[in-house]
This record gives C-alpha cells, structure tokens and sequence, in this order.
C-alpha cells in the first residue's frame, strides 16, 4: 500500500531513487521499498500521459482504479497525484 508519508518521501527526493537511496536515513528508508518506490514513480509516469491527453478514456479509467487500490486513503491518492501536477511545471 503506498501512503502519504511514501509519496512525501518520493516528493522530497524529487523522484531520484538514487539519491534517497544514497542519502535517506534509516527511518525513511523503512518506510518503503524500492518496489514502492517503483510503484509510485510508474504511477507518476502513467497518470502524466492521461494528464496530458495521452492516453484514453478506457486507459485512464483503469489506470484510477489501479491507483486507488494501490493506496492507503484518500489522502495517498490525492497526494500522488499532486506530484504529477508538480511534475508538469518543472517543480519535482
């Protein structure tokens, strides 16, 4: 399941596995995986292409259930998608 604290952590490395790999401390990295964060930078690239009109309508929809049963709450899934809408202008 990934959280709002997985997606923050995600946010705050900028995507950069390598980075929070590298540089993370030990209670960042228990609190996700690689596979984790796999998952949510999958997530970011795919949700992008909808968001930019990409995809279509049987994709997207697909896609918003694969999101929403990948996620802890609510809060998860509106926080991975803010990351793609900050990804779009430059600012992840």
């Amino acid at each position: 399941m990934i959280t709002l604290e997985m997606v923050e952590l995600y946010k705050k490395y900028g995507g950069d596995i390598d980075g929070w790999a590298r540089t993370a401390v030990s209670n960042e990295k228990s609190v996700m995986s690689d596979a984790d964060w796999y998952e949510i930078d999958a997530f970011v690239h795919e949700y992008g292409l909808v968001k930019s009109g990409l995809a279509s309508a049987r994709y997207a929809e697909k896609l918003h259930h694969r999101m929403s049963a990948a996620v802890s709450d609510e809060d998860a899934l509106q926080g991975l998608k803010a990351l793609v809408e900050e990804s779009r202008q430059g600012a992840l």
